[in-house]
């Protein structure tokens, strides 16, 4: 019987060859798995890069979002989130600190004008008392203090504002309110109300009353023979609008009349002890209850002030 020869591997025989083999594996190993890794590793990189670019005082910042790297797709457009919101809190808060700086220059501004007239009468009374005249010297001090006083509650108003709608919110029928605040004055001219009842709206009734007082008192300020107030629903809002006959408001100052110590030639002429915030308060009041107020030439060609306010569904009548 013939001898089956069997031939065994070659690196059976040879330590070195079987070493050198599974070396050559090892890079070859090493090498596919540093070519993943980098191709993994490399939209990490890109992140990094960016992230170092990023100027918090530029535009909105943002990094790529690569399309073939699902895990960090998604950790990207997370990490986009998070900027978008940051840059809007920092926005935010720059807006707000630039009204601050405004706000109390204003302020400071139009008090100075009261306290040193308040002072030039007293320093001048303590000089020459003999002949100061004092009925008249104490009522032009006390016109000053008042307007003081109403430069103070106004700010106090608007500092209020800013920490939201003070209050507790009610269901309430506009026109029901409109017409009771309106019987409780004696104004100077005749107002002349055109109400629908069931105009129902969700707001802090005094906050309503404050803008309605301001916007009559704007009203009657300036009107020549008569205020119109009316109340009426529409399809999404409930409209109150105050209108006067008196010269109305250029088109140019329509906005401007809103905005804090604004006053007009002719409100300094016919008011001179107004603040310049009635009309502020008023649009403040209005943009915390959600609502707008503008104003616009109103049929007699005088001004007519509109705040719209959410309409809101009447408990138990079925109608909104």
């Amino acid at each position: 019987m013939a001898a089956v020869e069997t031939r065994q591997p070659l690196w059976t025989d040879s330590p070195e060859l079987t070493v050198a083999l599974i070396t050559v594996e090892l890079m070859v190993g090493a090498w596919v798995t540093w070519k993943v890794t980098g191709r993994l590793l490399r939209p990490l990189e890109t992140v990094r890069a960016e992230f170092r670019m990023i100027d918090p005082a530029d535009r909105p910042p943002r990094i790529s979002e690569p399309e073939n790297a699902h895990e960090i797709t998604r950790l990207c457009h997370t990490i986009n989130k998070v900027l978008e919101s940051l840059h809007k809190e920092r926005k935010e808060l720059e807006e707000f600190a630039h009204y601050q700086r405004q706000f109390a220059s204003d302020v400071s501004h139009e008090l100075r004008n009261p306290i040193a007239g308040l002072r030039t009468q007293l320093e001048l009374a303590r000089q020459d008392p003999a002949h100061a005249h004092l009925p008249e010297l104490l009522g032009t001090t006390l016109d000053q203090v008042e307007r003081l006083q109403a430069i103070t509650d106004d700010m106090l108003g608007l500092a209020r504002m800013q920490t939201g709608t003070p209050g507790e919110l009610q269901h309430l029928d506009l026109a029901a309110l409109v017409q009771t605040e309106i019987s409780r004055r004696a104004d100077r001219l005749p107002v002349r109300l055109h109400l629908i009842h069931g105009s129902a709206v969700t707001a802090v009734p005094s906050q309503i009353c404050r803008l309605l007082a301001n916007l009559l008192d704007n009203a009657q300020r300036h009107s020549t023979h008569l205020v119109r107030v009316e109340v009426r629903p529409t399809k999404a809002a409930v409209e109150l609008a105050v209108s006067d006959d008196g010269p109305g408001i250029p088109v140019g100052d329509r906005e401007r009349v809103f905005e804090r110590f604004t006053r007009l030639d002719d409100g300094r002429r016919l008011d001179r002890k107004g603040t310049g915030l009635g009309l502020a308060i008023a649009r403040d009041i209005a943009q915390a209850h959600h609502g707008t107020l503008h104003v616009e030439e109103g049929a007699a060609g005088g001004a007519r002030f509109v705040l719209l306010l959410p309409r809101v569904q009447l408990r138990g009548t079925g109608r909104s």
